[in-house]
C-alpha cells in the first residue's frame, strides 16, 4: 500500500527550485495536524527575484493567508499533489489559471516558504519538498566552544600555590551543535 501511494506521487519530471536563493530552514514534519514543525522549506532569497512555478499545473488559490501572499498549484502528473508557495508579493497568475513549470509566477520578498502537499490542506499530509527538488540536507555537525582556562591555580612569581579564599576552577562547556539553519547545497 504504502509502494502505491509513493509511485502515485512520483512526477515524470523533476520540480523546479521556485527562486534563487539558500535554505535557512528545512522540512520537520509537525506531530499532528496543528503541531508546531515545519511543512516545507524556507529559502532566503533577495527580495524582488523572480518566483517560478516548481511544477506544471492549475493555480488553485492565489491570495493574501494572514497578511502573507501565497499559491497553491495542483499538480498536473499527480492532481493529489499540491504545491503551496508563500512569501510572495505582485503575483501575476489568478485561480484558475495553468502555469508551466518554470514560467514566472510572482517576485520574493526576502523569504520563500514552498511546501507539497497531499491531498487537501485539512488532511495535514505534507511532504519534504527537498527530495522533489534533489537538494540533500547536510547532517549536523559538532562545533567546539571556546577553549576553557587551563589554570586551576593562582601563579604568583614562579611559586605556584592554590588558592585560599574562592578557588578557581575550569569551565568545561559541552558540545554545541551546529544550527539547522546553515546554508543547504
Amino acid at each position: 500500500m504504502i509502494a502505491a501511494f509513493a509511485a502515485m506521487l512520483c512526477l515524470a519530471t523533476p520540480a523546479v527550485v521556485p527562486v534563487e536563493g539558500r535554505v535557512v530552514d528545512w522540512f520537520r514534519p509537525p506531530g499532528c495536524a496543528w503541531c508546531s514543525g515545519n511543512r516545507g522549506l524556507e529559502i532566503a532569497t533577495t527580495p524582488g527575484g523572480a518566483v517560478v512555478a516548481p511544477v506544471t499545473g492549475t493555480v488553485e488559490f492565489a491570495g493574501p493567508v494572514g497578511g502573507v501572499d501565497y499559491l497553491v498549484i495542483s499538480a498536473a502528473e499527480q492532481p493529489l499533489l499540491n504545491v503551496v508557495i508563500g512569501g510572495i508579493e505582485g503575483g501575476n497568475v489568478v485561480a484558475g489559471e495553468v502555469v508551466t513549470a518554470g514560467q514566472p509566477i510572482a517576485r520574493a520578498r526576502t523569504w520563500l516558504y514552498v511546501g507539497f502537499r497531499v491531498g487537501p490542506r485539512r488532511d495535514g499530509r505534507y511532504l519534504d519538498p527537498a527530495g522533489f527538488f534533489g537538494l540533500v540536507r547536510k547532517p549536523a555537525r559538532l562545533v567546539a566552544p571556546d577553549p576553557p582556562p587551563v589554570s586551576l591555580t593562582w601563579r604568583s612569581s614562579l611559586r605556584v600555590r592554590p588558592q585560599t579564599t574562592h578557588q578557581r576552577h575550569c569551565s568545561v562547556l559541552p558540545p554545541v551543535v551546529a544550527s539547522a539553519r546553515e546554508p543547504g547545497p
